[in-house]
């Protein structure tokens, strides 16, 4: 009797765990075909309708299956439950992105993809480039000649990858218009996913960097600087632009990506975070990054040019008081110039040999920028140096005038003086 018992036993329990068996391959299948069959509905919509339809059903699906996510995200690997559901999310967001594009802007979403990975073609060419340049840059430094054109290639080099990634940059949101208030919250989660895809933040980030590893490897020339200021400034102006876009729609993305969450938990949030919330939070660091190496770049590039100019002074014997700005750099020169005029010394090592053939050849677009010295200041002091040129020309030519008329009075009295004294000639007889 005790063995009948115990086979029926075994024979519940190998039903029981058949039964719970074909449950869970039930419970795996129902999600892989609500899924595929969402999915199937985002890549034929064509009305923003039709998209919101879908949109609740992804809603729906993870709040049918919240409670099996631990089995699910076994079951679905390498994929977890929440990455499944974050599939659709996006999917979703990309087709009513298109649509949206298709019947506002008449732009279709392959074309806008198309030339994003064009031009980020072209920027991975330049990086590759821009390593070879590197290493040419460090070979030439035994020839001059050599050196300045490893110098202008790389330079060309950097600007044309500046200019490359805020073009992808520019792809991305062109199509939305300037104001991004007037954009629906879908079509700022696009922009950050394709964001996140083209890696924008990293690639400006490593674009940032390589122009301070060119100022600590290059040896540059007063004349470099103008171009290589102005190349600054245009990045941090575009970059402050795209960080404050870029925080916009990250955190819509986050917000949107919170509601469906707490919608899909029965009205109480999602433990954890969402992977749009890990997003924002990785495009706030990237960010946070990318101003501390914009921040080292302007360093170096100004220590660099004030470092330069005042070596100028240095090797042409001229003494100046220390400056590291423009304000300093005025006083400097102008504390220069009330010495050589209250000393009577000559000026022309100053106003010739250096001011003329160096700093107004040199380094005059650099100090003309906005932001170092700038144009009006730079006039003023060129007209101190003028003028104090103009009063040692004035006192010279006072001196040669005096001199001449000196000599003039001499000779004119040495000759009535002679006449004066010379006997009259004796009459004729």
């Amino acid at each position: 009797m005790r063995r009948i018992l115990f086979t029926a036993f075994l024979l519940l329990a190998a039903c029981a765990g058949a039964t719970a068996q074909r449950s869970d391959y039930a419970l795996k299948t129902d999600f892989e075909e609500r899924a595929r069959a969402i999915a199937a509905r985002l890549d034929s919509a064509s009305t923003t309708e039709a998209i919101d339809s879908a949109r609740e059903d992804i809603t729906k699906l993870e709040s049918d299956f919240a409670s099996h996510s631990e089995f699910l995200d076994k079951a679905l690997y390498p994929l977890t439950f929440t990455e499944s559901i974050s599939r659709l999310r996006s999917l979703q967001v990309l087709t009513y992105d298109r649509v949206y594009l298709i019947r506002t802007q008449g732009v279709k979403l392959s074309e806008l993809e198309a030339r994003i990975s064009a031009l980020t073609a072209r920027l991975d060419t330049l990086t590759a480039q821009r390593d070879q340049l590197f290493g040419e840059l460090q070979e030439s430094k035994k020839s001059l000649a050599s050196l300045r054109e490893a110098v202008r290639r790389l330079t060309a080099n950097l600007s044309a990858k500046d200019r490359l990634i805020f073009a992808i940059v520019d792809s991305i949101f062109l199509p939305y218009g300037k104001d991004l208030h007037q954009v629906a919250d879908v079509q700022k989660e696009a922009i950050a996913q394709r964001l996140q895809n083209a890696n924008v933040v990293t690639r400006v980030y490593e674009i940032a960097a390589d122009n301070v590893k060119f100022l600590d490897v290059t040896q540059l020339q007063g004349k470099d600087y103008a171009g290589l200021i102005d190349q600054y400034q245009a990045f941090a102006g575009r970059w402050a632009g795209l960080k404050e876009k870029m925080t916009d729609v990250a955190a819509t993305s986050a917000v949107v990506a919170g509601e469906a969450g707490t919608a899909a938990h029965g009205g109480k949030p999602a433990k954890g975070k969402t992977p749009a919330h890990a997003a924002a939070e990785s495009a706030a660091t990237q960010a946070a990054h990318v101003d501390s190496v914009l921040d080292d770049w302007h360093r170096r590039l100004i220590a660099g040019f004030w470092g330069g100019l005042q070596k100028e002074f240095a090797q042409a014997g001229i003494t100046v008081n220390e400056f590291h700005d423009g304000p300093s750099f005025a006083a400097s020169v102008r504390a220069c110039i009330a010495s050589l005029s209250a000393s009577k010394q000559d000026p022309q090592p100053f106003v010739e040999n250096l001011w003329k053939q160096k700093i107004d050849r040199d380094w005059r677009d650099g100090l003309t920028r906005e932001g170092m010295l700038g144009r009006a200041e730079y006039a003023a002091l060129d007209r101190a140096v003028s003028e104090l040129s103009r009063e040692t020309i004035d006192g010279t030519f006072v001196a040669y005038i005096a001199g001449v008329l000196a000599l003039i009075a001499g000779v004119w009295f040495f000759v009535f003086r002679k006449k004066k004294a010379s006997p009259p000639p004796a009459p004729a007889e």
